[in-house]
């Protein structure tokens, strides 16, 4: 195809994900698993693809942060407000090289070098915080901080910087499995992650799997085994702050997001849901097809009752996002109605181009049971659509 645009990719990983900063990623990516790295599958097609690696548990604005700091390089900055805020340290880890320096300069035609977000599950929430902030800033860190001790993230000035954003099964509106009976064993499993993973974490295999908390003060120095073992900390991080992924995947606190989190009229906006359970017994069942371990969340998602749901057509899922949560952002401009290979000139700025509903889970969008080719050629679509779609330039 004859590409309009061939601007960068910026891969997003969702909750108990990992970037390609944590050496896990290099020997089973998390965009690809077994099947194809899409990374190194998008540099070798010519385009510059990075994928940042985030805190598992921490909060769509902490997020923004992290992928902020290691894009262009430098110390994260999580906002003095926001530090005060939460009770947390206001700078996080420093990091000297930058993965995406061209990001918001010229390139040889004297063009604006953008970008395209493609997010699976909490990732796509992420890079929409991200581009909110790039775009607005923040009118409270700016209140509160001398202007030469302001982070151009929260200065903001940085509209149309990116071109689209690409969502995979992501919780937009939430997710039940963090609400009733669910919820509370949901941060209960996340809790005790949090504890086994920094015995991990005090040795020098943190890079296997990084918790990344240290703003919190919850990471461990090496081989400090004294105070490796934080559970208090941690169900108090867990069950009483609103800083963190669980919150933000309450209908509450995707509530709050979207008021603050705006459709751009110059990024194109894609959605890609799935669905794995069928109508059983009165109930939802997942099928015997989806991804191990996390079917049991599935079981138990496809059997709550309201009003944990905003409705029982919240049963549906992929085992661990809502299937109606994944469409948009509520009061999102839409358009459904879509078919894959479509001409990407049917696709329209400023509003969610919806995708019909797949028979997939929520670890297909990951690479479980897609096969190389098939989840290869996924993404290669994915591409096509994004830059075979005209730049809008404000």
């Amino acid at each position: 195809m004859t590409y309009q645009n061939k601007y960068p990719v910026v891969l997003l990983h969702g909750m108990f994900g990992f970037g390609q900063q944590q050496i896990t990623n290099d020997v089973l990516p998390y965009f690809g698993l077994w099947t194809t790295d899409v990374r190194k599958m998008f540099i070798d097609m010519g385009v510059p693809c990075v994928a940042p690696s985030m805190g598992p548990f921490t909060s769509a604005w902490n997020r923004a942060c992290e992928i902020y700091a290691q894009l262009f390089g430098g110390t994260v900055d999580y906002g003095k407000a926001h530090a005060e805020k939460y009770g947390m340290n206001r700078y996080g880890r420093t990091y000297h090289n930058a993965l995406l320096p061209q990001w918001g300069t010229k390139d040889e035609n004297g063009d604006l070098i953008k970008i395209n977000i493609i997010g699976h599950s909490f990732g796509g929430v992420s890079g929409r915080m991200l581009t909110e902030l790039m775009s607005y800033g923040s009118e409270e860190e700016r209140a509160v901080t001398d202007p030469d001790d302001l982070s151009p993230l929260f200065a903001g000035g940085h509209d149309g910087w990116v071109h689209s954003i690409t969502t995979l099964a992501s919780p937009h509106n939430g997710m039940s499995s963090v609400e009733g009976k669910v919820g509370v064993a949901m941060r209960q499993i996340c809790r005790v992650i949090c504890d086994v993973m920094n015995v991990l974490d005090v040795t020098p295999l943190r890079p296997v799997y990084d918790l990344q908390l240290d703003m919190y003060g919850l990471t461990p120095k090496y081989f400090d085994f004294k105070n490796v073992w934080k559970d208090k900390e941690f169900k108090d991080y867990m069950f009483n702050n609103k800083d963190t992924i669980v919150y933000d995947l309450t209908y509450q606190g995707a509530k709050e997001a979207n008021e603050k989190i705006t459709t751009h009229d110059d990024i194109y906006y894609f959605s890609y849901r799935g669905c794995r359970t069928f109508p059983a017994l009165g109930a939802e069942t997942p099928s015997p097809l989806s991804f191990p371990i996390i079917n049991v969340l599935g079981f138990f998602m496809g059997r709550q009752k309201e009003p944990d749901l905003p409705d029982l057509s919240w049963r549906k899922n992929d085992m661990v996002i809502n299937t109606a949560s994944a469409e948009c952002p509520d009061g999102a401009p839409r358009v459904d109605g879509l078919l894959s290979g479509m001409d990407p000139k049917h696709y329209k700025p400023g509003v969610w181009n919806v995708f019909p509903v797949e028979l997939k889970d929520h670890m297909s969008y990951c690479g479980w049971l897609m096969g190389k080719r098939g989840y290869a050629n996924f993404f290669k679509e994915i591409y096509r659509n994004v830059s075979g779609v005209p730049t809008i330039n404000k």
